[in-house]
């Protein structure tokens, strides 16, 4: 398999691995959560605070023990910086020292040691090659761990308590040593083994190349200044030590620094907090140290290094970060003179940090927790406040669930703050000081901060934008952290919350506490399956045709994304050069964004074809990298041609660096465009790709520094129209635009506010889509409704390419998706599980002559009688079969899927057992006929409820009940197997159910929007077989709405 088709399959990712990498993710976060609380709570209940507290305050009076301690070990990393450059002859020194400084404040910031890119970037930064900066810091780190593991196996044995001591001791070490050593050499020496996991396989590869790079002289030299580096670490133990009034020998002091480094292997939290302490406790404990005194050792000392890290170190850090910044490094100019301003890695890493804070889903925990640390500042000392804290902290986190799971969106907020008053009231609670502190944090946050100071360094915003940025925060509807309605009571909910259980921490208050979240969890199900039904309605699954792959009409599309900018206001703007297009092309005046309305989800979608649950990248904050299904980039490379996309950092999470091709955001927004017309330039002319996707920003960013109601976004939009006039008479100059497509579109609209777009309100839904040149048809004004996910497979249209594997898109330029076309047979869907008996008699009814363009599907699910044989020899025109009984639910989504292949213009659902009568079908048929309806439901009524047991007619009671207190609506039959779906349903339609069907599809087709209607019909008792429900059905099917509500 070539690169192109491995890169694709790792993109078209199944459900279930989906599922896996963002749980592993939750578990990561878990684990590192569960470690600090671990460590805190120990520390709180083995160590005297006030002991502890005194610790410190001896360390920091003992100036002459802090300064011995940064001096060893400042030169604890100059020799490991030295040995380093022994590897890495072409970094410099200061270079080789910063980068470890760097790595060292970052691993002290983040978790799971995702410090250690720092190292390899800074030496990237400063000309050395990638594959060789990585290859040199893998086998420096292997060097640290084999030093430290010498360090400790010779020593340990020494220990007064060491368990296995003396000169058994030193035996047991040399065997270890020696299996270390020869490790080492078999690695290097032998080929990579056939049985080491595929996941191993590439770290293993790289070391091994590694070692074989470096000679045995280098790694001798580099070996020799590792041993007393980290020798000289052992300065942090012994100052704390001593400090304390302890004593400890050089030799011990050694020894349990080696052994507790060693275990930060094991590094979870920022720093190896907890993993740290407990190892150095374990180690202490071996030369006498009481547990209370050897962990109140362990945490001064680890103190001493976070306070290195965040001084010392944090120097380096800063020093690095500015040379990665357009305004830190040098210029490089192009061939127009222009200065290169890629955005660098370090760019990259911070557009997703920074994105934690600006989407609205992790602002509101990260924001809470932080909040709460302030607050907790006086008591830093107060061992018993720590405790409580940690039982405060545990009860709220369900509903930190609640709020990152449901965003309460547009006028939904309301109810976060009904749900605020009602805690108030019910608990009788309210710190005002923790709520004044919190509004002043949050505010600060948004206005000065975001407002002011962000949009100042970034885009050249004047400092006092925050006199006008404050309005546009407290009216703001989308998803960010700017969304002061939303945000706001999210974050006092989970203050108070954590407050009223600090106050009185017993089971009585945490089981309170928790009854209210189960209240906020339930009410925030019902108001979403009620109310949030504006999402636009997708196809469930891809539309892709079985015909010829199309002809290439096109040479060349250049697509020109107008990032943020809204359809009527384009239309407001003076813009020539764009209603020239109009008039020489093709507009589609209704072309919808995606939701959430955000960048990198909306671009996603425009270049997979895909909705948002299918390519995963739900909101600019990605945890996990890359569009999980296929795009158009990867038709294109699969076929040896070429697509990129020029624009900022953060669609390198979706796309990566090797199809994106990044200018800085940190530009004037005056600049911005003109820098990524200049990146276009040079794509253009050094790549000649078949497909240019082109951001321009400064639209989206005038309208949330500025509002897009405000005349600074008419004025922006205006230069926006001169600039791609510009561009466009360059390419035609350059003879780009020879036999191309021109295509003029936007992600997202902007509503009220900071240009608030994700949501969904009117101004964000509807995006500009022009199409002009080759392939074209000029002049056409299409006013039907239109997604973006049409966009993709469009464009690989023109370049005569099939549309991406998980497309769910039409193509725009195909003149016959004008309209909702009234051909195409009506579907009759019978899903049969051993319904040989009754077959006959269901199929024989069904009204051919009332409805001439019926079209019979049999889903056999996997029958052990005759029922496929028997579905077409009673004239079924479609038989389908399942190798084995997938469930009711399975069986009528394969119909669902089948009349969609054919283009069904509408579709009938009947059970098979003849319950209900076929001759009925075109009652259920009128309203969609009609428009009425996009979804009808069979009320059984009509001829009574002849021969229905108690049980069974009780059962449907209850079930209809709940999907009516499920669906917000009422509903008179929601158990009946008599359907019908129009089109649009049939498209849209989704069961995640396999077992059963009724109630997930009623309340999937009410949430996108499909219009509802119910008509009575007559039903009578099964006369043959037996019914699939069973006691199985009473669990089962409340199970399978829960979940349909909580994953919606």
């Amino acid at each position: 398999m070539d690169s192109h088709s491995l890169a694709a399959v790792r993109r078209v990712s199944s459900p279930r691995l989906m599922s896996w990498r963002r749980s592993t993710w939750w578990i990561r976060i878990g684990l590192m959560a569960a470690v600090i609380g671990l460590l805190g709570a120990t520390v709180a209940w083995v160590v005297d605070h006030s002991a502890l507290t005194h610790a410190f305050a001896t360390v920091g009076n003992r100036p002459w023990l802090v300064v011995g301690f940064v001096i060893g070990y400042t030169a604890a990393f100059w020799l490991r910086a030295e040995a380093w450059r022994l590897l890495l002859p072409g970094l410099g020194r200061i270079a080789s020292y910063s980068a470890l400084q760097t790595s060292l404040f970052a691993n002290h910031l983040l978790p799971v040691k995702a410090g250690e890119i720092a190292r390899p970037y800074v030496a990237t930064a400063r000309g050395i090659p990638a594959p060789r900066a990585v290859s040199t810091s893998l086998v420096a780190r292997l060097l640290d761990y084999l030093v430290l593991f010498f360090l400790a196996a010779v020593l340990i044995p020494f220990a007064p308590s060491s368990p296995v001591g003396g000169d058994a001791g030193l035996l047991v070490s040399g065997l270890f040593l020696a299996l270390g050593a020869g490790s080492v050499v078999a690695l290097r020496r032998l080929p990579v083994p056939e049985r080491v996991p595929a996941a191993a396989r590439p770290l293993w590869t790289s070391l091994k190349q590694s070692l074989d790079e470096i000679s045995t002289r280098q790694a001798v030299g580099a070996l020799l200044l590792t041993i007393p580096a980290w020798m000289l670490e052992s300065v942090a133990l012994l100052a704390t030590v001593h400090a304390v009034g302890g004593d400890i020998s050089v030799q011990a002091a050694i020894a349990v620094t080696s052994f507790t480094l060693l275990f930060q292997v094991f590094h979870f939290a920022p720093g190896g907090i907890g993993v740290y302490e407990a190892s150095m406790t374990g180690a202490l404990g071996l030369y006498g140290f009481s547990v209370e005194d050897a962990l109140m050792i362990a945490v001064v000392t680890h103190g001493l290094k976070f306070g290195y890290s965040y001084t010392f170190a944090a120097v380096f850090a800063a020093y690095e970060v500015f040379r990665a910044l357009p305004f830190g490094k040098s210029s490089v100019a192009d061939a127009d003179g222009e200065c290169d301003g890629h955005a660098s890695r370090l760019e990259i890493v911070a557009a997703r940090a920074w994105n934690v804070l600006n989407e609205g889903k992790p602002f509101t925990p990260v924001f809470a927790a932080n909040t709460l640390l302030f607050l907790s500042i006086p008591s830093l000392g107060d061992a018993g406040y720590w405790v409580r804290a940690a039982i405060a902290g545990i009860a709220i986190i369900p509903l930190g669930v609640v709020f990152y799971r449901f965003d309460f969106p547009l006028w939904l907020r309301t109810a976060l703050w009904s749900f605020l008053f009602l805690f108030i009231a019910l608990f009788k609670t309210a710190d005002l000081v923790a709520v004044g502190v919190s509004l002043g944090l949050y505010l600060g946050f948004t206005i000065i901060l975001w407002g002011s100071v962000y949009y100042h360094l970034r885009i050249g915003m004047p400092w006092t934008n925050f006199t006008r940025f404050w309005r546009l925060v407290l009216e703001n509807p989308d998803p960010t952290s700017g969304n002061f309605l939303e945000q706001t009571p999210k974050f006092l909910l989970m203050i108070l919350m954590f407050g009223y259980v600090m106050d009185g921490p017993s089971i009585a208050s945490v089981a309170a506490v928790e009854g209210f979240i189960l209240f906020v969890g339930i009410a925030a199900l019902l108001l979403h399956q009620w109310f949030f039904t504006w999402v636009p309605a997708l196809p469930s699954t891809p539309l892709r045709g079985t015909g010829p792959t199309p002809s290439r009409s096109a040479r060349r599309v250049i697509a020109i994304v107008i990032d943020g900018c809204r359809a009527d206001r384009l239309r407001e703007a003076h813009t020539p050069f764009i209603d020239s297009l109009r008039h020489e092309g093709t507009e589609y005046t209704d072309m919808r964004t995606v939701y959430p309305a955000r960048t990198v989800t909306a671009f996603s979608s425009m270049l997979t074809g895909a909705p948002p649950a299918v390519h995963g990248m739900k909101s600019n904050f990605v945890p996990n990298l890359g569009v999980k299904c296929e795009s158009v980039f990867d038709v294109l490379e699969q076929g040896g041609e070429k697509g990129r996309l020029v624009g900022i950092a953060h669609l390198v999470d979706a796309f990566g660096e090797d199809r994106v091709s990044t200018v800085s955001a940190v530009n004037h927004n005056d600049e911005i465009d003109h820098a990524l017309v200049r990146q276009a330039k040079r794509v253009m002319r050094e790549e000649d790709p078949d497909l240019l996707v082109l951001q321009l920003l400064s639209v989206d960013q005038t309208g949330h520094a500025r509002g897009s109601y405000n005349r600074e976004y008419l004025d922006k939009i205006e230069i926006t129209d001169r600039i791609i006039e510009d561009f466009v008479g360059w390419c035609e100059r350059e003879g780009y635009m020879d036999d191309a497509t021109l295509v003029i579109s936007s992600d997202h609209g902007q509503g009220i506010g900071i240009g608030g777009h994700g949501h969904l309100t009117e101004s964000e839904r509807r995006v500009p889509c022009i199409f002009q040149g080759t392939g074209v048809q000029k002049g056409r004004v299409v006013g039907e409704t239109r997604h973006l996910t049409d966009v993709a497979p469009t464009l690989l249209h023109l370049l005569g390419k099939r549309p991406p594997v998980q497309s769910v898109g039409r193509d725009l330029l195909d003149s016959t998706n004008d309209a909702e076309v009234s051909d195409g047979p009506v579907a009759v869907l019978i899903p049969a599980f051993n319904e040989a008996a009754n077959l006959p008699g269901t199929l024989s009814r069904v009204p051919r002559t009332e409805v001439p363009d019926l079209h019979v599907i049999v889903v056999d699910d996997g029958s052990s009688d005759d029922t496929a044989a028997v579905a077409r020899r009673c004239g079924a025109e479609t038989v389908v079969r399942h190798e084995r009984n997938r469930g009711l639910g399975a069986a009528l989504r394969t119909a669902l899927h089948t009349a969609r292949d054919m283009n069904a213009r509408a579709a009938v659902y009947l059970d098979a057992d003849g319950e209900y009568d076929p001759v009925e079908i075109s009652l259920l048929l009128a309203d969609i006929e009609a428009g009425r309806a996009d979804y009808v439901l069979g009320t059984r009524g009509r001829g009574g409820s002849e021969g229905q047991r108690i049980g069974r007619y009780l059962g449907n009671r209850v079930f209809t009940a709940l999907l009516n207190l499920a669906a917000g609506r009422r509903i008179r039959d929601g158990q009946t197997g008599f359907r019908a779906f129009s089109r649009r349903a049939i498209q849209v339609a989704e069961i995640s159910h396999d077992y059963n069907y009724a109630q997930v599809l009623t309340l999937d087709l009410l949430r996108k929007g499909m219009r509802m209607s119910e008509v009575p019909i007559t039903w009578r008792r099964r006369r043959r077989g037996n019914s699939f429900i069973g006691w199985q059905y009473l669990w089962r099917v409340p199970v399978g709405m829960a979940r349909e509500l909580w994953t919606a």
